[in-house]
């Protein structure tokens, strides 16, 4: 029992590590500058690549699991697509240094900022439309 006992106990923590050092991948996973290639591109599956990475992004932060801007329910891919454009030419030093995740939250946060609430406790709901 004590050998089954030992790789048990490597099992769990070689997983338990591995979800620890995977956690915040996610975050820079996509460039700024690669969004934006992927997003400007003629090439059909680019295209469905940024409508799928934009709508992702605007459906999480309409459904609230991360309120950064107040984008409204019925913006379309295209709307979307052109704010991060339009930003992204105004601002290409933000293009260069963010990710894509960042550059989306910036671009979507300024042209549809939230309204501060006096909440500490859930980041969740700390920023309201």
């Amino acid at each position: 029992m004590g050998a089954d006992m030992t790789k048990i106990y490597i099992a769990v923590s070689t997983t338990i590590l591995a979800i620890c050092l995977s956690s915040g991948l996610s975050a820079g996973y996509y460039s700024g500058k690669g969004v934006i290639a992927n997003c400007g591109s003629e090439v059909a599956y680019d295209n469905g690549w940024c409508a799928g990475y934009l709508g992702s992004w605007a459906d999480g932060d309409i459904d609230m699991v991360r309120r950064k801007a107040c984008i409204p329910s019925s913006t379309g891919i295209g709307v979307l697509k052109k704010v991060l454009m339009d930003y992204a030419e105004k601002n290409p030093q933000d293009v260069e240094a963010m990710s894509g995740g960042e550059l989306l939250q910036r671009a979507f946060s300024r042209k549809w900022p939230t309204d501060s609430t006096d909440d500490t406790v859930s980041e969740i709901y700390r920023k309201t439309c």
